[in-house]
């Protein structure tokens, strides 16, 4: 009977509630530019990552069908959770791209608004999109309404200078349908000049309470050990912990926080790791002139 029930409660939740349950207290791999590329989330998923995101697509030239961008849309056969992560400013565009990565497979799309570079921001993309919440909330809730996916959402603090607007932006957000909102605890000037503002993070969570939201907060920034991840899960009550620069240099840094153990790997257990690494860029990427 209790099995039963439970098989109905699965299947009466919505997309937006079972990618919430399939976050909860995980660490989630952040969208890594450059970085974040099939191989190297396959090698995560060996150690134990069960929410990935793929690195940044530009809708727009993901549409004009671009190979790059196209790429970016796959999974490796061994992840859980995998999101793709856009940037975008326009509905229509967002709703194609939205689309488009349904097909490719993957189970929820994130719209990028905290990526600080040039590139972006020029472009009015990434961070430059807090600099209007109304806008942007006008932005998320027409890509939601009309997405086959969840849609999630990835903000810093603020967008220029010390002006932190995170929580005007973060409540316009709940309302426009976002089905979690991942906040960096810096704002887009700082990059990753200065410690990243748990405290902001905690009041945004706390603003979600008051409110009686159910639009989880994951918090981002500085987590370079697992036991970190452990205490700001306790300390700030996110529903989940992102992790980037630092599963770089410690892919198994999931297994750790899986076992609440470190692992201090030898020069030979380390080599063999980047060794699998170089096989799974070498099987996805093929060879050419220069990698022979």
């Amino acid at each position: 009977r209790g099995r039963q029930d439970a098989g109905n409660m699965v299947a009466s939740a919505s997309p937006d509630q079972l990618l919430r349950v399939g976050m909860q207290g995980q660490m989630i791999l952040a969208p890594l530019t450059r970085g974040g590329n099939l191989p190297f989330r396959r090698l995560c998923a060996d150690f134990g990552m069960r929410v990935g995101v793929g690195e940044m697509v530009f809708a727009r030239m993901l549409l004009n069908d671009d190979k790059k961008e196209k790429a970016r849309l796959r999974r490796a056969a061994n992840e859980g959770l995998f999101g793709v992560q856009i940037a975008t400013n326009d509905v229509e565009e967002g709703v194609r791209a939205v689309a488009l990565a349904a097909e490719a497979g993957a189970d929820w799309v994130d719209l990028n608004c905290g990526c600080p570079i040039y590139e972006a921001t020029r472009r009015g993309l990434g961070s430059a999109l807090l600099r209007k919440p109304d806008r942007l909330a006008t932005l998320v809730r027409g890509i939601s309404e009309r997405s086959v996916l969840p849609l999630t959402v990835k903000v810093r603090t603020a967008s220029v200078g010390d002006d932190v607007n995170v929580r005007q932006v973060v409540a316009e957000l709940r309302k426009a349908g976002a089905a979690a909102v991942t906040v960096h605890g810096r704002t887009a000037e700082q990059r990753y000049s200065k410690a990243a503002d748990w405290g902001v993070i905690a009041a945004v969570v706390g603003d979600g309470v008051d409110a009686g939201s159910e639009v989880p907060i994951i918090g981002n920034g500085d987590v370079q050990e697992w036991y970190e991840a452990r205490r700001r899960l306790e300390e700030t009550g996110v529903h989940a912990v992102m992790v980037g620069r630092a599963a770089l240099t410690k892919p198994w840094m999931f297994d750790e926080f899986d076992r609440s153990k470190a692992w201090e790997p030898d020069v030979a257990e380390r080599v063999a790791v980047w060794r699998k690494l170089a096989c799974y860029m070498k099987e996805h990427f093929r060879d050419d002139a220069r990698g022979k």
